[in-house]
């Protein structure tokens, strides 16, 4: 194996995670290019050295490689910059984010294993499934029968929270509770609410005076 052919290994894998970092740069998760192409050019690296790095002692009779213990690593290793990207927003009501740029992480690692341990059909058929998955998912979102929109309310109690959003699903609409912040006056909560397409800001807000409950809202900032 030349130096050359070592290199290409390099810069395969890091254009692969530029691909896979290119769709979560574009909607700013918390990890984009950088993160998503350093990944797979560490991981194909470590590969690397985990096929060739050796080479000097194998000679000695009484040493022993196992080549898949450095590949063991990375996969158990990558896990503590993953758990950095997932976000609990709100322990309260169980709200988390960041699982699907978590899961690329992880996935980005493999790939740039693959390529490092020269299986390059195998590293870029995964790219384009990852890449593939995103839009079309995304794809999909941005052309269903509904739409979200970012609000923020100021309720009293936190018994108000599971009122509202129980009224809300009554209304036909879906709330995810992006954050919540106590004071001594009462709850800031943020909600992304999910409506059909035939909805407006004022339907949103007919519906929330409608309510009972003690609150007041504004467009989400």
């Amino acid at each position: 194996m030349t130096t050359n052919e070592l290199l290409i290994r390099l810069l395969l894998a890091t254009l692969a995670g530029l691909l896979i970092g290119i769709e979560r740069q574009t909607r700013s998760k918390s990890a984009g290019l950088r993160t998503h192409a350093i990944v797979s050019l560490g991981a194909a690296l470590m590969m690397i050295v985990s096929q060739y790095g050796f080479a000097a002692v194998l000679g000695n009779a009484n040493v022993n490689l196992d080549p898949s213990r450095i590949a063991a690593q990375i996969v158990s290793g990558i896990s503590f910059l993953g758990a950095g990207m997932i976000i609990v927003r709100s322990p309260d009501f169980n709200v988390i984010g960041g699982l699907t740029t978590a899961a690329g992480i992880w996935t980005t690692a493999g790939v740039g294993m693959a390529i490092g341990a020269g299986l390059y059909e195998v590293g870029f058929a995964a790219t384009f499934i990852i890449v593939v998955l995103q839009l079309a998912f995304h794809y999909f979102n941005d052309f269903n029968l509904r739409q979200s929109f970012s609000i923020r309310v100021y309720l009293t109690t936190i018994d108000d929270v599971k009122k509202l959003r129980d009224y809300l699903t009554s209304e036909n609409i879906s709330s995810k509770v992006s954050r919540l912040k106590k004071s001594e006056t009462g709850l800031t909560i943020d909600l992304t609410v999910t409506t059909p397409r035939n909805f407006s800001l004022e339907d949103i807000g007919q519906i929330m005076a409608a309510t009972d409950i003690d609150l007041s809202w504004e467009l989400g900032l």
